[in-house]
């Protein structure tokens, strides 16, 4: 499902525990490195799990050596993996103590036509949260409210598009757009004919078609894949900067 996009991030802290350099016929640089993992609450601050790993690298300057050391980290490692575990489970707790309250300002939000943080609030609820099936039910509403203006847009994108150029270049794009475009959007005819218009001037050459839904239950699936797909690019756009603080033990 998510990655539990912005809110909760893994935060590294880097201490050099030692540094040495090798007179070899080729320099070498040996770091040794205590590496501080921290999965964090990205709005309140609150340190959810943490765990620090002890690294080595060996390389022909520092930055070399940074690399082979960071290349060392596996994710198997016991120390990692209860990171990981601890981290999800006070993770889904939270969602399980928040997840109405996120709901209710995601609706809110869209009622002020907000409509891409909403799905991007709706869409960090994890499907382990026992009030998933809500944050599912209040997406679906918004997105009757949304579906027409983001049908407007993406047709709009793929007219302007297709008419700049009218080549496989153009074709493509326009159909990256057209493919956001769902039947039950008021444009979805208006969509078929541009298709139809691309697919008779390029041909074979477009491999895009237009998706069909069979069942109603297809379709509703479609639908969450789009709101979900609005609510991480949403989220992609909202991530920080992460910093690496690099200190030496003395």
């Amino acid at each position: 499902q998510n990655e539990y996009l912005t809110q909760f991030l893994l935060m590294p802290k880097v201490n050099i525990a030692t540094k040495n350099v090798l007179a070899t016929t080729q320099q070498q640089v040996v770091l040794t490195l205590d590496v501080n993992l921290q999965v964090v609450d990205n709005i309140s601050g609150t340190v959810y799990a943490s765990a620090t790993v002890n690294l080595k690298g060996v390389g022909t300057n520092e930055t070399k050596a940074y690399n082979a050391a960071f290349r060392t980290i596996n994710k198997s490692n016991a120390k990692i993996k209860g990171l990981v575990s601890t981290a999800k489970e006070k993770i889904i707790a939270y969602y399980e103590a928040e997840a109405d309250n996120i709901i209710k300002k995601a609706l809110l939000l869209a009622e002020q036509r907000n409509y891409e943080e909403a799905f991007y609030l709706l869409s960090m609820i994890p499907s382990q949260c026992s009030k998933y099936d809500n944050a599912i039910s209040a997406s679906m509403n918004i997105w009757n409210k949304y579906k027409d203006i983001s049908c407007s847009k993406n047709l709009e994108k793929a007219r302007a598009v297709w008419v700049a150029n009218q080549d496989i270049d153009a074709a493509n794009m326009a159909g990256i757009y057209l493919s956001g475009i769902l039947p039950d959007c008021s444009c979805y005819g208006d969509a078929q004919t541009l298709y139809k218009d691309i697919k008779a001037k390029v041909g074979e050459l477009w491999k895009f078609e237009m998706k069909q839904y069979d069942t109603e239950a297809d379709l509703r699936k479609a639908k969450i894949q789009a709101f979900q797909a609005i609510g991480v690019a949403y989220g992609k756009g909202q991530q920080p900067n992460i910093i690496i603080t690099n200190s030496r033990k003395h």
